[in-house]
């Protein structure tokens, strides 16, 4: 497939038709073949928009496994699998552009790690269930699957080998203890707060979070929650 790139170039991207998705185990070839396509468009994006690349890598992993015609049974779309109400939020014209859609996820994972006061694993959750979702029951929601999407991406983010931990697709990652994301209460004014820019920020410390502010703010930085 034939896409443009942010950079205005036309780009080629190899899609073989027979797509392995098994739910288990590695990363499926094919889906590596399109890591391996796309990774330059990830890490530019991430790091643009004050993300680490890996996390968004993990994120592209467990959605789609890098594949950009996915279309999940909820209406999904994309290697992030943005919802159509989503993409059109963040001005995506065409979720099935993986340029596109990956901007648009990106920007969209930030915002919800803005709303939810840097914590990872209420972020993750809104993105697989909604951010309603997560206001509604003050923390990750008791659904099966967000649990283990959300527990899934810690586990391999944390790993020092994220890459063979992951192999899910439409949200339906591996196998997973799902006693490893519980319900993190939240704030209900984090709940409700407005978006604003966020960088994060490579200390030795770890990563920290640092909301970008108007001129004349203080910065505020705090280190990234995973729960």
């Amino acid at each position: 497939m034939i896409f443009t790139a942010p950079d205005g170039t036309r780009r080629i991207v190899n899609i073989p038709a027979a797509d392995s998705r098994s739910g288990a185990g590695a990363v499926p070839e094919a889906a590596t073949a399109r890591r391996k396509e796309l990774w330059p468009t990830v890490e530019e994006m991430a790091r643009a928009h004050g993300l680490d690349p890996l996390l968004i890598d993990l994120v592209i992993r467990m959605e789609s496994g890098y594949n950009p015609r996915a279309l999940s049974p909820k209406g999904a779309q994309g290697v992030m699998q943005l919802m159509p109400s989503t993409a059109r939020l963040y001005g995506v014209i065409d979720a099935f552009d993986p340029f596109e859609n990956i901007g648009g996820g990106v920007r969209y994972l930030r915002d919800l790690l803005l709303r939810f006061d840097s914590n990872l694993a209420l972020a993750l959750a809104a993105y697989n269930a909604g951010p309603e979702a997560v206001a509604r029951h003050g923390g990750i929601p008791p659904y099966e699957e967000t649990r283990t999407y959300v527990s899934s991406i810690l586990s391999a983010y944390r790993s020092d080998s994220p890459g063979a931990r992951l192999s899910g697709g439409f949200g339906k990652p591996a196998a997973a203890p799902p006693s490893a994301a519980q319900p993190a209460p939240v704030a209900a004014a984090a709940l409700k707060r407005p978006v604003r820019p966020v960088a994060v920020i490579e200390t030795g410390g770890g990563r920290l979070v640092s909301n970008a502010v108007r001129a004349g703010e203080a910065p505020i930085t705090r280190r990234l929650a995973f729960r």
